[in-house]
């Protein structure tokens, strides 16, 4: 009986079989050249799932690109680097970002007066409070990139640097092909710097004779100042455009902006890049430059925009205005004053390094 039952499982489970494969398709027999070629010449890539390596050509274009990133990257770290010293609200003309200083002061607060004209002023008592503006030399450290920013990429023009604790004077081409060997090296620059200080006519007099070497006496407020300066944040506090990583062009506006906002940002994407671009590409020293065509943002042959006109006009609608001389912030580029007004444009990092991407592959 045991063997009986154990034959009649058996073919219990082999009709079964047969009945759950009965409309199961049948896989075609294989080509006979498929046949063969799977034979004994099964590639490298068949047996080992590997993906074919790119083409001498893919890998220089895809390091090229990678080394633009990298440059581009470093334009922008060194466009947008954060002053020391407060930026002057009549001159600013600059890429920054929100931790910038910004001097409010108006130049014409200040009046040029030497020592002698300020204690002769009869409408001065001597214990009247006034500020006095002098103006003292300065040794700053500063990388080779930062030096042709400052420069607007002019190398001929002239810089006192400190060498062996003696000043000289030299071109920024001369400082430059000095470190050539050692581009590590730190560059010491002596620059001229004004500072305010709140005194009396009495108190001046006094301290006239303790002045420091290479100090000297600029100017007078004729009242107790406070250095009237605030940040980039403290301006747009109120507007929350305050993204961690934002980039802002800032611009006084001038008599001479006759084309309102679009030529304000076209003239300092084109200024700017052109001067403070910083990058080496390549062992020549004229080569830190990436030139915008003054014309790329015009309307292209087809009548389409171009790349640099579409951004410039996104920009254009979203822009802030700081009146510097009623202390506020306003959103009506189209009403521009000059000589009291900032002009503040928010962009991302992106935006800038696609920007100089862009003109790098056009310049090659």
């Amino acid at each position: 009986m045991r063997t009986t039952a154990v034959i009649l499982g058996l073919l219990i489970v082999v009709f079964a079989g047969a009945w759950l494969l009965r409309d199961r398709p049948v896989a075609p027999e294989p080509a006979p050249e498929t046949t063969a070629g799977a034979v004994g010449e099964s590639t490298p890539e068949a047996e080992t799932g590997a993906v074919p390596l790119p083409s001498p050509a893919e890998t220089a274009d895809a390091v090229a690109e990678q080394a633009l990133e990298l440059e581009a990257e470093a334009f922008l770290n060194t466009l947008t680097q954060t002053e020391l010293e407060p930026i002057a609200v009549e001159s600013a003309d600059h890429f920054m970002r929100a931790d910038q200083a910004i001097s409010l002061i108006a130049p014409e607060t200040i009046e040029a007066l030497s020592a002698e004209e300020i204690l002769a002023d009869p409408e001065l008592r001597p214990d009247s409070p006034i500020t006095v503006v002098k103006e003292i030399e300065q040794v700053e450290t500063i990388t080779p990139e930062k030096l042709i920013a400052e420069s607007g990429g002019d190398l001929e023009q002239r810089v006192k640097v400190l060498e062996n604790d003696e000043v000289r004077e030299a071109t920024v081409r001369e400082v430059l092909e000095s470190r050539a060997a050692d581009p590590e090296k730190p560059i010491l620059v002596v620059k001229k710097v004004q500072y305010f200080e709140v005194t009396t006519p009495r108190e001046l007099e006094q301290e006239l004779d303790q002045m420091v070497p290479g100090e000297r006496l600029v100017g007078i407020i004729r009242r107790p100042y406070q250095i009237e300066a605030a940040t980039l944040a403290d301006l747009l506090m109120a507007e929350r455009v305050l993204e961690p990583d934002a980039v802002f062009y800032v611009r006084t506006v001038r008599g001479s902006d006759e084309q309102g906002v679009w030529g304000i940002v076209q003239s300092g994407l084109v200024e700017n890049f052109a001067r403070g671009i910083a990058v080496r590409r390549g062992e020549e020293i004229n080569t830190y430059r990436v030139e915008i065509p003054p014309l790329a943002d015009e309307v292209l042959v087809d009548r389409t925009s171009s790349f640099l006109g579409r951004l410039i006009h996104a920009k254009t609608l979203d822009s802030f205005v700081y009146n510097f001389r009623h202390h506020r912030m306003g959103r009506n580029p189209d009403v521009l004053h000059p000589g009291q007004e900032l002009l503040i444009i928010k962009f991302n990092p992106d935006e800038l390094i696609s920007i100089y991407k862009h003109f790098v592959n056009e310049q090659s």
